[in-house]
């Protein structure tokens, strides 16, 4: 799967090759290639255009990337840091000090997941081509790092979009297809979060997006699961980002439940991996993981926990019933149809995957995710959404799948509205601006006098 052509599986079937020839029939093969490529190059100007960059959590990691390359270490210390403070220690945040960075062991190491600059190593020496790179004469370049980052998240998001529609055209026509993934790109967390820089959710959902993408295309089309390449994909999602463990787990449940003759190889690829992930971990960090993957305190089942899944799924702040309100109509539509739904187990996996990020993001002292967009800590949810929406369109009966419906008129108006919504977040300075305007953060979050979706038109009585 590229950016620009879609390559059917040369482990298809002969039924997976003749539904790719009835698609390419349907509009033309050149035709599919063009619409394609207009989507991927629309949405990469959209992206890129958009004025707001979200570079906080992720600053340095594309310097990261440039020490590996240059190197051969994460070790940051043969690098001038401006703001770094050896006093300060990781994730406190005091003026503007490297909160992102930690001295480990005698290392300068960038205290977040790693797979995001391990993943990115080959675009940032791309970049250096055209002499642009985080680091300039053995400084930290904060310009040059924003500007990578920007490139690279909108590279990797209208991707992820070209994903959505080739895993939508498993089950629905070209013209649905478009829709579901430009809702999808232009709708959701995708434009207002994951785009607006490398947020470790960037590289994440991509990832879950091709998971998904084999997981379907191996129910419908009952070709090979490819257990070697969905448990390389998934451990991914794991050094990205520690909810990955979440799709590692529901996904590998799913393999031993409907593909038991995988499980072997499953296992043994995603083991590999492990003993990688805590060799890197012991050699860089002298523990068996990193310690950012042990260092969320979750507050359990009390008050803050309700307080934090209201927060996550309908606060006006950062709720994602708010900020996309086309996913209240997708769970509808999958709970009314539910008995035509294709494959109900891939279904309740991606239920599953999307409640288990709920509840591990509500049950953080921090669920708002700092300084964001809406719900920005249910980013990583967003493939298995969309496939949810996918089956659902799917299991609509073909009459009442029109606009005409009410049903869908109503999904066409949230549809818009998450994108207005989406929009806003990713061109108006305001919206960033109000994370600090509202502090402390979880009281700000729940206020519906002036919601970070109207900043700038609704402001908080002490900002005015």
């Amino acid at each position: 799967m590229s950016a620009g052509v879609f390559i059917p599986s040369s482990s298809a079937s002969p039924a997976s090759r003749a539904d790719d020839m009835r698609i390419a029939e349907a509009i033309g093969t050149r035709a599919l290639l063009w619409l394609q490529s207009a989507m991927w190059l629309g949405l990469f100007i959209i992206f890129f255009c958009s004025p707001v960059l979200q570079m906080s959590d992720s600053q340095y990691t594309m310097l990261t990337a440039d020490s590996i390359i240059h190197h051969h270490t994460p070790d940051l210390s043969s690098y001038r840091i401006k703001n770094y403070r050896a006093d300060l220690p990781f994730d406190i945040i005091e003026g503007r000090n490297a909160y992102q960075l930690a001295r480990v062991n005698g290392r300068l190491l960038y205290g977040f997941g790693h797979g995001t600059s391990i993943l990115s190593i080959p675009f940032v020496a791309a970049m250096e081509v055209f002499g642009i790179s985080p680091a300039a004469e053995g400084a930290y370049d904060l310009k040059g790092e924003a500007m990578v980052e920007k490139l690279l998240a909108s590279v990797l998001m209208a991707s992820l979009v070209i994903i959505f529609f080739y895993t939508a055209l498993l089950m629905l026509d070209w013209r649905w297809s478009a829709l579901v993934a430009l809702g999808a790109g232009l709708g959701t967390s995708v434009w207002s979060t994951a785009s607006r820089g490398m947020w470790a959710h960037t590289w994440e959902i991509v990832l879950g997006a091709i998971v998904v993408f084999i997981l379907l295309e191996s129910a419908l089309r009952h070709t090979s699961i490819r257990p070697i390449l969905l448990a390389t994909l998934l451990s991914w999602m794991f050094f990205v980002r520690p909810d990955g463990a979440i799709a590692v787990l529901v996904v590998g449940v799913y393999v031993l439940v409907r593909r038991p003759r995988d499980v072997v190889a499953f296992a043994f690829a995603g083991a590999l991996w492990l003993v990688a992930f805590v060799a890197y971990s012991m050699r860089f960090f002298g523990t068996i993981v990193p310690f950012y993957y042990l260092s969320n305190d979750p507050h359990g089942l009390g008050i803050h926990f309700v307080q934090g899944m209201y927060g996550e799924l309908l606060s006006p702040s950062r709720g994602i019933f708010v900020f996309s309100p086309v996913f209240g109509v997708v769970l509808y539509l999958v709970a009314r149809y539910w008995r035509s739904i294709a494959d109900h187990a891939l279904a309740i996996a991606a239920i599953a995957v999307f409640a288990g990020i709920t509840v591990a993001s509500a049950a953080h002292p921090e669920w708002w995710g700092g300084m964001c967009y809406g719900p920005r800590l249910l980013c990583d949810a967003m493939p298995w959404l969309i496939l949810l929406a996918i089956f659902a369109l799917a299991a609509m009966p073909q009459v009442s799948r029109s606009l005409r419906s009410p049903v869908l008129g109503a999904g066409a108006a949230m549809l818009l509205l998450s994108i207005a919504i989406n929009a806003y977040g990713a061109f108006s300075m305001e919206t960033l601006a109000w994370n600090f305007k509202n502090w402390p953060p979880r009281e700000a979050m729940l206020n519906w006098s002036h919601p970070q979706f109207l900043a700038g038109w609704v402001d908080p009585p002490d900002a005015r």
